[in-house]
C-alpha cells in the first residue's frame, strides 16, 4: 500500500466515527423542536378560539413560536458544523503526522 492509500485509510477510519452520538442527539432535539412548535401553534389557536388570547396577540405568539423553531434549527446547524470542523482538524492532523513521519526533519 502506498503512503497516500495509508493516509486515506486513516482518514476513512476517522470519518466512520463522525459524528458519534451527536447524530442521535440531533434527531432527538429536532423531534422536540418540531413537536414543541406544533404544540405551541395548537395552544395558541385554542387560546384565540376560546377568547383567552386576542387575535393580534395570537399572531404575535405564532411568530414567536416560529422564531423558537428557527433558533432550534440554527442550534442544530451549529452542532453539525462543529462536528465537521472537528473531522477536518483530525484529517489535517493525520496528514501532518503521516508526512512528518516520512521527512528527515518534521516541518508540519
Amino acid at each position: 500500500m502506498s503512503l497516500a492509500e495509508d493516509i486515506g485509510q486513516l482518514i476513512f477510519a476517522r470519518a466512520a466515527t463522525v459524528p458519534g452520538d451527536t447524530w442521535d442527539k440531533i434527531k432527538q432535539a429536532s423531534k422536540l423542536y418540531t413537536t414543541g412548535y406544533a404544540q405551541n401553534l395548537i395552544d395558541i389557536a385554542q387560546g384565540v378560539k376560546d377568547g383567552d388570547i386576542p387575535l393580534e396577540e395570537g399572531k404575535m405568539n405564532a411568530i414567536n413560536a416560529e422564531l423558537l423553531l428557527a433558533m432550534g434549527i440554527a442550534n442544530t446547524q451549529e452542532i453539525t458544523l462543529n462536528e465537521v470542523q472537528k473531522f477536518f482538524n483530525d484529517a489535517i492532523g493525520i496528514l501532518k503526522t503521516a508526512i512528518n513521519s516520512k521527512l528527515p526533519i518534521p516541518i508540519l
